[in-house]
Formats: structure tokens, C-alpha cells, sequence
């Protein structure tokens, strides 16, 4: 039983930091304003939260499911 709490909490570990070690961009600061381009538009840079939604949504879906499945395992136990 530990073995796999262990490993599970590796696997989020080493996901959660995946990131760092990903190549940065050429650019160090994304949408930043330019004075010499007079199109700038600073509500079109996607934000992480934009880009990412789909996952937050499907993570608290699996948790409600998992949460309502426990309450009916408590209520025929």
C-alpha cells in the first residue's frame, strides 16, 4: 500500500516541476507592450488559467464523482 502512495506522489512531483525544465521561450516577456506597434491588444495574451481551463474542470468533475461514489458506499455500508 505505501509503495503506491509513494509512487503516486513521485509521479505528481515530477509532473509538477516538468516545467522547469522545459525550454523558455525567446521571448523572457510574453505580449509585452510595444510603442512601435500600435495594434497591441493586451487582453489577447492567454493567460495559463485561459489555457487551462479544460483541465480544471475535468479535475473537480473526477473529484465530485469520487466524492458522491464515497457518500453512496457510506450510505449502503
Amino acid at each position: 500500500m505505501w509503495i503506491r502512495r509513494f509512487s503516486i506522489t513521485i509521479m505528481i512531483f515530477m509532473l509538477s516541476i516538468a516545467t522547469v525544465f522545459a525550454d523558455p521561450d525567446s521571448d523572457p516577456v510574453p505580449c509585452s507592450e510595444d510603442p512601435l506597434n500600435p495594434g497591441y491588444d493586451p487582453n489577447g495574451c492567454p493567460a495559463p488559467l485561459d489555457t487551462w481551463v479544460y483541465v480544471l474542470v475535468i479535475a473537480a468533475v473526477i473529484y465530485g464523482a469520487y466524492r458522491m461514489h464515497q457518500k453512496q458506499k457510506a450510505f449502503t455500508a
